[in-house]
């Protein structure tokens, strides 16, 4: 691992992974993590988190529950049963899921993650949850009083106005993905399509994309299949309507 610099002011420095895939996600953890003086690397995956672990220096990991190719549970697991000396295998890991319910919370810390995040998060919560971490690993001090310190304007308008964008940007691939998973019947890609939207919308607080999403990910947990589909044609009306308005 990394030697500590004698420079006090890199001494307070932390470096941290952020395993995510979700864009409007990223951006929102990003500027929270900048504005309180962290820096931060991304992963959109858990296989490409591994290989950030094992080429860069990071004193945690903040692990989104769904990705592709490799979630976070069995990404944190092989963090935890990894035997390589070029990163610390217990390294602090917060999940940031939107699953809310105990079973799901437990799954994440029987894998070895330390925390469970809920999205949407405040700023204050996820640097509060970061301090309590990093000040429990090791010999690592805890920043003094940084989660009180936050005073930074998350949504100020033109950082809002960019999140929006990227968000709007997002949708006609949302709705290719859809689409296809419709017309294939692949309802475990509607569930999970749905889980990552609903994420976006909530932070955005777009309370109806958010309950549209969040009722079609009930019904795929649920294994009814037909009401599935029909909450899924229900979300793609909705979001080509929003393109429709958007165009005109």
């Amino acid at each position: 691992m990394s030697q500590k610099s004698d420079k006090p002011e890199e001494q307070e420095k932390r470096h941290i992974l952020v395993a995510e895939d979700d864009v409007v996600v990223q951006m929102v953890v990003r500027k929270i993590l900048e504005d309180a003086g962290y820096t931060m690397d991304l992963a959109g995956d858990g296989q490409d988190a591994v290989a950030a672990l094992e080429a860069k220096h990071y004193d945690l990991v903040l692990m989104d529950f769904f990705m592709p190719r490799m979630n976070g549970i069995e990404t944190t697991r092989l963090i935890r049963d990894s035997v390589s000396t070029r990163f610390d295998s217990e390294i602090p890991v917060i999940a940031m899921t939107g699953l809310t319910e105990d079973v799901d919370q437990q799954r994440c810390l029987d894998a070895g993650m330390q925390k469970v995040i809920s999205k949407p998060f405040t700023a204050q919560t996820l640097i509060s949850e970061i301090e309590q971490c990093l000040a429990g690993h090791g010999d690592m001090d805890p920043a003094t009083d940084q989660p009180e310190k936050i005073k930074q304007k998350l949504w100020d308008d033109e950082f809002l106005d960019t999140v929006i964008d990227k968000f709007l940007e997002e949708v006609p691939k949302v709705l290719e993905d859809l689409q296809q998973a419709v017309d294939k019947g692949d309802v475990s890609k509607l569930g999970n399509i749905a889980h990552r939207f609903r994420g976006s919308s909530d932070i955005l607080n777009a309370s109806g994309l958010s309950a549209r999403s969040r009722v079609l990910e009930q019904a795929v947990k649920a294994g009814e299949t037909e009401l599935a589909v029909t909450h899924a044609t229900e979300l793609i009306l909705e979001l080509q309507k929003l393109t429709s308005i958007l165009a005109e």
